[in-house]
């Protein structure tokens, strides 16, 4: 295990050093919701971070692959109230995997070319997830019907996005997510009722180094 936390840790750093690698950090915000789940909206609020290796590709593509660690699940209310008779949030914590393709716009030029940089790009890929947790608050009691025992443990999401940087190193992402994978298949479960698919929004800051 602590192999794979410093392989992990220096794998980017090495990465960065070569000239069609660059690495960084991402921090981000994620607002999630689960169609099956009795509620609407992108009520569920959570924590992203990790890290994001970029490989140059012939102008002005890029790929990139991203190591992340991702909240998501589902609430009733954005904000909630002491009034509400049966409150419920599920928080469902992932090690996630995205790997897409930048189309890259609004090139930047310096005199010195190493200064380049484009403001704005478009990604779209594919994300593979694995859940390694859950936590439910549920006064009603219906979730813990469902999580964790039958929840899905991977997950595979098609992924859409749209980046502004501000300079050469300090990026901003919108990000899109969608499940192709059931959290909870209904059709297999001997718990019944209504089956659950994900899908979420990412906001995230990028530092490149």
């Amino acid at each position: 295990m602590q192999k794979a936390l410093l392989l992990l840790t220096f794998f980017p750093l090495f990465l960065s050093a070569q000239p069609r690698f660059s690495a960084g950090a991402v921090l981000g915000l994620t607002a999630s919701q689960i169609d099956g789940d009795l509620s609407a909206g992108y009520n569920k609020l959570g924590f992203q971070g990790g890290l994001r290796v970029i490989t140059r590709l012939k102008a002005p593509m890029e790929a990139s692959m991203e190591i992340l660690f991702t909240q998501r699940g589902c609430q009733n209310e954005l904000i909630p109230s002491d009034y509400d008779p049966n409150p419920f949030a599920l928080t469902i914590n992932y090690i996630e995997v995205p790997i897409q393709f930048h189309y890259k716009d609004w090139l930047v030029e310096y005199d010195d070319d190493k200064f380049n940089f484009y403001r704005v790009s478009f990604n779209a890929g594919l994300s593979y997830a694995r859940l390694f947790s859950s936590k439910v608050d549920d006064d009603f009691n219906w979730l813990n019907g469902v999580a964790p025992d039958y929840l899905k443990k991977n997950d595979l999401s098609i992924v859409l996005g749209a980046n502004f940087f501000a300079n050469r190193h300090l990026g901003f992402t919108v990000r899109w997510n969608r499940s192709l994978v059931l959290l909870y298949d209904s059709r297999t479960s001997p718990r019944g009722g209504k089956s659950w698919n994900q899908h979420c929004l990412y906001f995230q800051s990028v530092y490149m180094f």
